[in-house]
C-alpha cells in the first residue's frame, strides 16, 4: 500500500510539475507574442502625399478655403481659376492625375504663394491642400 501512495504521490508531483512547466511555457509564449506585436507596430507613419511640401519655403500671401474653381489647360500646364476672377490663374505645384482634365469643376483649398510677375502676368503659384470634384 505504501508503494501505491508513493506512486500516486510521485504521479501527483509529476502532474503538478508538468502543469507548472506548461504554465511557464504558456506565459513565456504570451510574453514573446506581446513583444513581437509591440515591436512590429510602427508608429502611424504620415502617408507621403505628393506635393505636400512643394513651395514650402515660399511665403504664403493668401489662403483659399473651399472655393469653387475650374481646371484649365494651356499647353502642357494646368491652372486653377477661381470662380469670380477674370485674369488670375493659380499654378498648382502638384495636381494628381484625376484632376488633369480641362474645364473640370472643382472646389479647392490651399495657399497662394508669393510670385514674381516677371514672366507670365497674373499667374500665382499655388499649393493645393485640398481639392475635390464638384
Amino acid at each position: 500500500m505504501q508503494s501505491l501512495f508513493k506512486m500516486i504521490g510521485s504521479n501527483a508531483r509529476k502532474s503538478v510539475f508538468a502543469k507548472s512547466i506548461f504554465r511557464n511555457k504558456l506565459q513565456l509564449f504570451g510574453f514573446a507574442l506581446f513583444l513581437l506585436l509591440v515591436s512590429s507596430c510602427d508608429k502611424e507613419k504620415e502617408e507621403e502625399v505628393p506635393g505636400k511640401n512643394c513651395l514650402a519655403e515660399i511665403e504664403t500671401v493668401r489662403e483659399i478655403k473651399n472655393k469653387p474653381a475650374i481646371v484649365t489647360n494651356a499647353g502642357s500646364q494646368y491652372y486653377l481659376v477661381e470662380e469670380g476672377t477674370i485674369d488670375t490663374k493659380l499654378k498648382p505645384c502638384y495636381l494628381s492625375q484625376e484632376f488633369l482634365v480641362d474645364n473640370l469643376l472643382v472646389t479647392i483649398s490651399g495657399e497662394v504663394k508669393k510670385t514674381n510677375q516677371e514672366g507670365i502676368c497674373c499667374t500665382d503659384n499655388f499649393k493645393v491642400t485640398q481639392i475635390f470634384k464638384r
